[in-house]
């Protein structure tokens, strides 16, 4: 088990989602959010979940490729 002090390991991803709702300010964007990429410190708003996973499948993506590079380079 991880705990909050722990750094993930290399082949793993730690995202904090915070999400709220502004629907009296702007009732056409009725959901506002960031994500942050613990790891790289990399953070992105959003206001769309689908953006939310957009940004989540990228950091999935990268990490795939890496693993996929260490693999190729090991004898």
């Amino acid at each position: 088990m991880m705990t909050m002090d722990t750094k993930p390991a290399p082949h793993q991803h730690l995202f904090v989602v915070r999400l709220w709702s502004e629907t009296a300010e702007n009732p056409q964007i009725p959901l506002r959010g960031s994500v942050e990429h613990v790891p790289s410190g990399q953070k992105f708003y959003f206001t769309s979940l689908n953006d939310l996973s957009d940004f989540i499948a990228l950091k999935a993506m990268v990490l795939s490729q890496s693993i996929s590079k260490e693999k190729e380079t090991k004898p």
